[in-house]
């Protein structure tokens, strides 16, 4: 891929990073004023909801402009983990936000109050479902295109959000045909508890990059796979230890080669079992070194 086509898309991810945070700060906005006139905690549940894509969107924007940050004489390995700290600090935000809708939930429930207007809660949530859903497909479509999982998880994200907003409607709907107005108390906790569960997978991604987790098995076998490849020159590896930060995926391993074989053959195979694990698994950096035979390890 050329340099200009390679900016092409980092851009084009820049680009859609920051469409998300805009969108969703506009309906953070208005969830929050139709919520406050309204009085109704579900409304502001959906906020805090979009305050959560917000915060999302906002590291991975983070997240790309350090992916696209070559390593530096104090960086050697790149600025991948700063994705995994920032991960920690976005769930901790998320959780207190979640944290004090339940609370505010409970407190409508044993105090009381009622909605002001219903309908203008179940128009902004129409609002938040419609733009969710183009949002989402347009996410998916860049992530598609640039190969980039962080705006992947961004599109299922929002995919998510659509169901959730779905699911506040119809507890209007039923507070305008019941008047049974603890069922928004009652929705506000729902969310908040999908809110916890949906930010779960953030803090385990982000612990597994500051604890240098191996990369998933079906990685693992396809860096073997391309490493046996080269048999009967390669009789083996060994010492294999891969991690992940960000979008970098490092890979060290010993390869054993027949001891016959030139200082430059070895060098060549070396360099072809390089280029074979690098076209498999996008974005590895490799760290290989080589071993005859006929030494015992």
């Amino acid at each position: 891929m050329s340099s200009s086509s390679r900016n092409h898309l980092s851009d084009k991810k820049l680009r859609t990073a920051v469409l998300s945070i805009a969108v969703s700060f506009a309906l953070i906005v208005i969830k929050v004023v139709v919520g406050i006139l309204t009085n109704s905690i579900s409304i502001l549940a959906s906020a805090v909801d979009s305050f959560l894509d917000i915060i999302t969107s906002s590291v991975n924007l983070f997240s790309i402009r350090k992916s696209e940050k070559p390593a530096d004489s104090e960086h050697r390995f790149g600025h991948g983990k700063a994705e995994g700290l920032a991960g920690l600090f976005q769930t901790f935000v998320i959780w207190s936000s979640a944290l004090y809708l339940v609370y505010l939930s409970i407190v409508r429930l044993t105090e009381g109050g009622e909605l002001v207007s219903v309908d203008w809660g179940i128009a902004v949530i129409f609002l938040s479902i419609f733009v969710s859903f183009f949002l989402a497909r347009h996410i998916k479509r860049v992530a598609a295109e640039t190969e980039s999982l962080i705006l992947g998880a961004d599109s299922l994200h929002y995919s998510v959000d659509v169901y959730t907003n779905t699911g506040v409607v119809v507890g209007l709907l039923i507070i305008k045909l019941t008047g049974f107005y603890f069922i928004d108390a009652v929705i506000s906790i729902v969310i908040a508890a999908l809110i916890f569960w949906s930010s779960k997978d953030i803090v385990i991604q982000s612990v597994d990059t500051l604890m240098d987790r191996e990369l998933p098995p079906e990685t693992i076998a396809e860096i073997e796979k391309s490493i046996m490849k080269y048999e009967p020159e390669v009789k083996g590896f060994h010492r294999l230890r891969t991690r992940n930060a960000g979008q970098a995926k490092f890979v060290e391993f010993h390869v054993v080669m027949d001891h016959t074989l030139t200082f430059l053959r070895s060098h060549e195979i070396a360099e072809e079992i390089v280029r074979e694990i690098k076209e498999n698994v996008p974005g590895s950096e490799v760290t290989i070194h080589v071993d005859p035979d006929n030494i015992p390890m």
